[in-house]
């Protein structure tokens, strides 16, 4: 079965460790990792937020919680799709051939039927024969004079015995019952459009200058590259607006019944995002409001200064 990458892989731990020690783990990786020790460093920049979100989501519960069940949906997923797939393979492979034994018994069945194919064939011809001649006593009965038994028979001339063969009803043709015209399948999907709130300006937050997935945010808005994809389907299509938001979202798509996030969303502002390929399901759309560093100041009296940056 294919590996899961998870937020317990970044921080090298084991699924079932507790605090104490992931808690020692992050500190060792953010020690090696830290932009302080790596300055100028991209790659290190991008572990480091890999390892903040992974300690993040494992030292809360409460979202370590949706981690464990988003992980054992995940392989449950998995697992079934490599199932079907070899289920596949098996049905797809060709037959043996038949036995030797069996062979054998095919060839004494059509010995078999050739020779009753040929003695019905030598009869019909024997019942076939045109003409029979008349007994020697039908002869004399005709005028031969009698007594002369010494004489030959004469054929008879005037009387011939045919076999007939036996007349074969005509065929009936009977014409095959209408095939019903077959409906081609129509397939409905289901729409929907969920409407962000206008989010108030809130002046104290943090810019957040990488996605979840390590990467800068994305120019233009859509899926969160890096992140997984769930609850694949052609059942419905959900549009989630931002018109409304002067800064951009990220949005999740929380399946309530598997209770994991199927999708993770960024919509820049005043743009719309058009969510397809979903299947049926129970979802909550959760969102939050990104600051990239420059559209947080508007409405809070002007842009914010460089010491609540770097707070």
């Amino acid at each position: 079965m294919g590996k899961i990458h998870t937020h317990y892989d970044n921080l090298k731990v084991a699924r079932a460790a507790p605090q104490e020690v992931i808690r020692a783990a992050y500190k060792v990786l953010s020690q090696k990792y830290h932009p302080d020790k790596n300055p100028g460093d991209d790659k290190a920049a991008r572990v480091m937020a890999l390892l903040n979100s992974a300690y993040g989501t494992l030292a809360d519960p409460t979202r370590r919680k949706e981690h464990d069940d988003w992980i054992a949906a995940e392989e449950w997923e998995l697992d079934h799709s490599e199932s079907a797939k070899r289920r596949a393979e098996t049905h797809a492979r060709p037959k043996s051939a038949p036995p030797r034994a069996a062979r054998r018994r095919d060839w004494k069945w059509w010995c078999s039927m050739a020779a009753c194919f040929g003695l019905g064939g030598l009869g019909g011809a024997l019942m076939q024969s045109k003409f029979k001649l008349m007994p020697a006593t039908l002869a004399l009965a005709w005028g031969t004079e009698a007594g002369a038994e010494t004489a030959p028979a004469k054929p008879a001339t005037g009387l011939v015995i045919r076999a007939l063969p036996k007349p074969e009803p005509e065929p009936v043709h009977v014409a095959p019952p209408p095939v019903p015209a077959v409906q081609p399948e129509i397939k409905i999907a289901a729409v929907s459009q969920v409407i962000l709130p206008v989010a108030p300006p809130v002046c104290d937050e943090a810019p957040v200058p990488l996605a979840p997935n390590g990467e800068p945010w994305p120019q233009r808005s859509g899926l969160v590259a890096g992140m997984p994809v769930g609850n694949r389907g052609s059942d419905m299509q959900l549009t989630v607006d931002n018109g409304g938001n002067v800064a951009p979202m990220l949005v999740k798509l929380y399946d309530l019944e598997r209770r994991a996030n199927v999708r993770y969303l960024f919509i820049l502002p005043h743009d719309k995002l058009v969510v397809d390929q979903l299947a049926f399901g129970k979802y909550e759309v959760r969102y939050q409001k990104i600051d990239l560093g420059g559209s947080a100041g508007e409405g809070c009296g002007g842009p914010r200064n460089a010491a609540a940056a770097s707070q």
